[in-house]
């Protein structure tokens, strides 16, 4: 009732011809917020917990299914033969000594030219297993490279990483409601001109069939679920691919020999130069909502080359475009159930009279299809933000106070030192160095 509503009356009034309905409107628009921060906040807790869920279930899986011998240490040879790795002479010249010249050899030739689709299959058919036989190998590198005692409980060290990004994955700022206003206006529309606010009005049923029927709702709806999985595929592919490419490939010569754990692909610069994880269009987009990503923050070690037109940049930008695919995912679902598909159900079940009797039913397929390509999307999300955490915490950024942390909780846990020895207290754990600001193993 004060000046800034009687302002709304009259701009509702001159441009809707209600002075009621765009005070109504902003009202729904509140509603619809809340209901998008609420889910949101829901999805990113089931994400969240459905990865450390993951985590632990793989670390039983180590101890139970890979240690064929009981003895509760899976070794590479018990990896190697659970996994089933594949067989291939790594001492070239047969002298018995096995140089890092011919592991980088051997390294190129495990390495086989997939394409991404090939990529995406093999990721999403992985079973727990084969993720169980990643988190070990990526454990063994560590041991090795940081000098860590054999104790270490790598499941344990990722549980701390995943609670180390919670914060940031769930914190949605308001700038980030603004895209939403022009995306709802234009499906919102359709209401409007029908003096309709929202799917609780009482004469919400006359805009039943026009969303479809609407060519400008119905193809920048397309348009959006379009850009909406291609950016959730690359997200998921990207990550996926510069996992592959951090981790060391476990080989043996002959079925009797001892497995070889030969270093990751990307220390091999011809492998490093034929990796491109910002292929054609992506690397233009990854640059634009960048400012300029690698151009301006270059790359400071092989391990950023990776990220491709991300440079140095890739932490923030990969964590918020996945917090913001997450977000758009459910903003979609929450607006197509709440009011497209929920009203043309109801509709259709009362048999009461619609906009556009004609186009209803394949409205309400449609939207429906809509919805289970965002379930679908989201459905990738654990296993994104998985690899998200792996790519950005092992090699040369590895955090070394969660790693600490982890080795003092195994050590609390048994009551021993690394030597098997009684300790009273925390030991220094001494795990790496940083330099110039990057976690790296020395």
């Amino acid at each position: 009732g004060g000046p800034l509503g009687q302002v709304v009356e009259f701009l509702s009034e001159e441009f809707l011809g209600d002075e009621e309905l765009l005070l109504e409107t902003f009202e729904f628009l509140h509603t619809f917020f809340f209901q998008v921060g609420i889910l949101f906040f829901v999805i990113a807790g089931v994400v969240v917990g459905a990865v450390l869920q993951e985590v632990q279930k793989l670390g039983e899986i180590s101890e139970l299914a890979l240690d064929a011998d009981g003895d509760g240490e899976v070794t590479l040879d018990e990896l190697a033969d659970a996994l089933n790795v594949e067989s291939m002479i790594v001492d070239m010249d047969g002298d018995g000594v096995i140089t890092e010249e011919e592991k980088i050899e051997a390294l190129r030739l495990a390495t086989p030219t997939t394409s991404a689709l090939e990529d995406i299959s093999y990721e999403l058919s992985m079973s727990n297993t084969d993720r169980a036989g990643e988190q070990l190998v990526i454990r063994e590198r560590m041991i090795q490279q940081g000098n860590l005692p054999q104790s270490f409980a790598i499941e344990d060290y990722f549980a701390k990483i995943f609670g180390h990004n919670l914060e940031e994955v769930v914190e949605l700022s308001p700038v980030t409601w603004l895209p939403l206003i022009p995306l709802i206006a234009i499906d919102n529309s359709v209401d409007l001109a029908r003096d309709v606010v929202s799917a609780s009005s009482s004469n919400a049923f006359e805009s039943c069939g026009y969303f479809f029927d609407t060519p400008w709702v119905l193809y920048s709806t397309v348009f959006l679920q379009a850009l909406s999985l291609s950016w959730a595929t690359f997200n998921f592919w990207k990550l996926s691919a510069i996992k592959k490419m951090l981790l060391p490939t476990l080989v043996k010569e002959t079925s009797d020999s001892e497995a070889i754990l030969l270093p990751p692909r990307y220390l091999d610069d011809y492998l490093l130069k034929r990796f491109d994880s910002s292929p054609s269009i992506f690397r233009w987009g990854e640059q634009f909502f960048t400012g300029g990503g690698y151009k301006t923050s270059p790359p400071r070690n092989a391990h950023e080359e990776l990220f491709g037109a991300l440079g140095g940049k890739f932490p923030g930008v990969l964590r918020d475009s996945i917090q913001f695919q997450t977000w758009l995912c459910v903003a979609q679902i929450v607006y197509a159930t709440t009011q497209i598909i929920a009203r043309d159900v109801t509709a259709l079940y009362l048999g009461v009279d619609v906009g556009n009797p004609n186009t209803v039913m394949a409205e309400l397929i449609t939207w429906t299809v809509f919805v289970g390509l965002a379930i679908f999307q989201l459905s990738l999300a654990p296993t994104t933000f998985l690899n998200y955490c792996f790519v950005t915490s092992v090699e040369e950024f590895v955090n070394d106070d969660l790693v600490k942390k982890s080795l003092t909780k195994t050590i609390d846990d048994n009551d021993t030192d690394w030597d098997g020895k009684n300790v009273g207290k925390e030991k220094d754990l001494n795990v790496g160095t940083k330099t110039e600001g990057v976690a790296g193993w020395y």
